[in-house]
């Protein structure tokens, strides 16, 4: 096997972005230093991908008049509203204060952009769509024909933009005193309000002209303050209060919102939901499907926002994506797209059983279960009882195929399965699995514990043959043995493990660091901010880890995949929404579930 590792590019500078969305229309990059909204996507199941619209370099670009002068901007403050909500404070040159909101409807497939300024000015927004691309890691242009015209209904100029593979259209419109720059035989659209105190630009997004206008008066008739506020207020009643530490609380929802409507999507042409690692473009590998992502770190913080929405997602995602369980990547229909097997990706399945209501259990989705196990069976080694992977969770090449944490959320998985089947009366499957757990905790105990330097610790991985190696992949830390209920706080070879690779023994672990957090071989010189999440839940950690944390601003608040070791900036895989859901979920866990319990 050629040991192929691909690492991303650091990031020199992260750049600090706001972002808006719902579950059809993602608004992932608005930009801080003028208030540009630089692309807008939707999710297309038959495209296998998100349709992306990007203008070079902006989509929409605001300007502010007074009497006919474009005035200058001088600074923006930005801020999210209840976590969630882009505000951005203009400060223009005389002394004119314009506060810009950029928010979609909560449900309906409607963005808006509202201003309100200290003095009367005239607000253009300039859209200029450059490019449509399908969003699947990269951003793969396509050939698509765009027709700006007059909407019979409300006369307002709609962008019909189609090919033989993609359809949408834009409906533009203000609250009041709209006009549009004649675009006569124009790609750009110049749209223009006027506000002397409150006005907004309405763009509606739908599969045609005729869907997008509809949308545009209904958008009108429920008015953008009453939008607005329907958002807010349903951020309010999301929200998970943690008073005695406000700067947790923040970081918490902000994961936990950014989590919800960027990790999962409603198909604009079938309304189903689907779920992916990201919508946003600055993550690296956007636009597509993980199981390990989806089911152990996005849909657990989904059940804190709505658990009526999450019993649904985890029931049509093993639909979807069963078929090819443990694969390393799949496109969102469930297709592979990256092959190689990985067990825990396999196993992670079993995990979402737990608590799921008993009604969703009927055959389909037994047999989808099945089949799920069946594939997990042909890894099986009788010679340890324990199971082979591929790649491990960083999605690397495994140099040893039996992989602790990979058979710890084996272990814990079955015993959902189990008591799944004993429910339907499956009492010979019930015995052969509780086999199974039995064989795969003594295979651990046995073939992946062993003394180093005179204390016995758990191997990170073993090719049962003596050789093993001596590690610790973020996204399936050893510090979650505890979580997944292997083993209590108190034992010794869990403690022993910890305390070896927290120390100058192990390579990525930086003694003289602001922010002691662990490398790995997916980004060597950079702490992982997966790891970070292992970390909190992990009992003989999570009081040194919230400190990190709060050191460690990330993505501005939002999870990174890695983070430089002594200033907290974000390094690798920014704008990755599933993870944000694993440390908005990580710090519930122990911030409140484990309080309260």
């Amino acid at each position: 096997m050629n040991k192929i590792i691909t690492r991303p590019e650091e990031i020199i500078k992260n750049e600090q972005v706001l972002y808006s969305g719902n579950h059809y229309l993602s608004v992932p990059i608005i930009d801080c230093q003028n208030g540009a909204i630089k692309n807008i996507n939707v999710v297309s199941l038959s495209n296998k991908a998100l349709v992306e619209l990007k203008g070079e370099p902006n989509l929409f670009m605001p300007h502010f008049y007074q009497e006919g002068k474009e005035i200058k901007i001088e600074r923006i403050d930005i801020s999210k509203e209840q976590y969630y909500l882009p505000r951005l404070d203009f400060f223009l040159k005389g002394g004119i204060r314009v506060i810009g909101r950029i928010f979609t409807d909560l449900k309906e497939k409607g963005l808006i952009y509202s201003f309100e300024s200290s003095e009367e000015i005239d607000v253009s927004l300039f859209f200029d769509l450059r490019d449509v691309c399908l969003l699947r890691f990269d951003s793969h242009q396509i050939d698509t024909k765009k027709i700006i015209k007059r909407d019979k209904w409300l006369g307002n100029p709609v962008a019909n933009i189609f090919s033989s593979g993609v359809s949408l259209a834009l409906a533009f419109g203000g609250d009041k005193d709209f006009e549009v720059d004649d675009f006569k035989e124009k790609e750009t659209l110049n749209l223009k309000i006027s506000c002397q105190n409150k006005n907004c630009f309405y763009i509606a997004v739908n599969y045609d002209p005729d869907g997008a206008s509809s949308t545009l008066i209904h958008l009108r008739r429920k008015g953008y303050s009453g939008i607005y506020n329907e958002f807010l207020d349903w951020l309010k009643k999301k929200t998970i209060p943690y008073p005695k530490d406000p700067v947790l609380e923040t970081r918490l929802n902000e994961n936990l919102f950014f989590n919800y409507f960027y990790s999962i999507a409603k198909d604009m042409e079938s309304d189903k939901y689907l779920a992916l690692t990201s919508r946003s473009p600055r993550y690296y590998v956007s636009g597509a499907f993980w199981e390990r992502d989806c089911f152990l770190w996005s849909l657990p913080a989904i059940k804190l926002v709505c658990p009526k929405l999450h019993q649904h997602l985890v029931r049509e995602m093993i639909l979807m994506h069963s078929k090819n369980p443990g694969d390393h990547a799949h496109y969102i229909d469930g297709t592979v797209l990256y092959p190689g097997f990985e067990l825990d990706e396999a196993a992670s399945y079993f995990i979402l059983l737990d608590n799921l209501e008993d009604h969703l259990f009927d055959e389909r989705l037994i047999r989808a279960l099945e089949e799920v196990f069946e594939r997990i069976e042909r890894e099986y080694d009788p010679q340890t009882g324990l199971y082979k992977t591929f790649l491990l969770p960083s999605d690397d090449p495994a140099e040893y195929p039996l992989v602790t944490i990979d058979n710890v959320i084996l272990w814990r998985g079955l015993q959902n399965w189990r008591d799944v089947l004993l429910k339907k009366g499956k009492v010979k499957k019930v015995q052969l699995i509780n086999q199974k757990i039995e064989n795969i905790h003594k295979g651990i105990h046995k073939y992946l514990v062993k003394e180093i330097g005179g204390k016995k610790i758990f191997l990170w991985s073993t090719d049962g043959k003596g050789n093993f190696r001596l590690y610790n992949d973020p996204p399936g830390s050893l510090g979650t043995l505890y979580f997944y209920r292997f083993v209590d706080k108190d034992d010794p070879i869990f403690k022993n493990t910890i305390d070896y690779y927290y120390s100058s023994y192990y390579p990525y672990y930086f003694k003289n660091a602001r922010i002691n957090e662990l490398a790995c071989d997916h980004h060597p010189h950079t702490p992982s901010g997966l790891g970070l999440c292992g970390s909190i839940l992990n009992p003989l950690l999570s009081n040194a880890a919230l400190k990190w944390l709060k050191k460690a601003n990330m993505d501005y608040g939002l999870l990174a995949e890695s983070f430089d070791k002594d200033s907290g900036e974000a390094k690798t895989g920014v704008g990755f929404a599933s993870g944000c859901g694993y440390l908005a979920y990580s710090l519930y866990y122990v911030l409140i579930k484990e309080g309260r319990e």
